[in-house]
């Protein structure tokens, strides 16, 4: 599927059937329609913004409008889905630490996994896991970390 390593790191199918985000430990993500053999976009570690020194989890919000890519020293990029850029670095993992795993939640009941008010359209809100012991809960609206929960003694593999 066009990473420099043979294995592929993770794939999402958003919304069903219409497009997929595959991603690999060469840090490469790339956005297909599964009708044409070329990539809508792709981002590598030659875009600085993205560069995560390897992928090693993502996830899709709800509404399929942005990606949230965990990398291998700690960061956290958000990416838009239409225009393939990205939109932020989430700084809250300990560098050199592995995001493995995110997560999209619904919080204050909206509807569509968002923080934001029933009806809106607002990015979401997402939990990112890492091998730092911590759980970080990130209001992708404003870009910013709500709060931390952390393992003392162990790391985070899954949300």
């Amino acid at each position: 599927m066009g990473c420099s390593r043979p294995l592929e790191r993770d794939a999402n199918l958003h919304p069903p059937g219409k497009r997929i985000v595959t991603a690999c430990g060469g840090n490469t993500l790339i956005y297909w329609d599964p009708r044409s053999p070329t990539p809508l976009f792709k981002l590598t570690a030659q875009d600085a913004r993205f560069d995560l020194s390897g992928i090693t989890s993502l996830a899709v919000n709800p509404a399929s409008t942005i990606v949230v890519v965990g990398g291998t020293e700690g960061g956290v990029r958000v990416v838009n889905l239409s225009k393939g850029e990205v939109i932020s670095a989430l700084g809250g993992h300990a560098e050199g630490e592995s995001v493995e795993a995110i997560a999209f939640v619904n919080i204050i009941g909206a509807v569509d996994g968002s923080s934001a008010p029933v009806g809106s359209s607002g990015a979401g809100t997402v939990v990112t896991g890492a091998t730092d012991g911590k759980v970080c809960i990130w209001d992708l609206n404003t870009s910013r970390l709500r709060t931390t929960l952390e393992h003392k003694v162990s790391s985070t593999w899954s949300l």
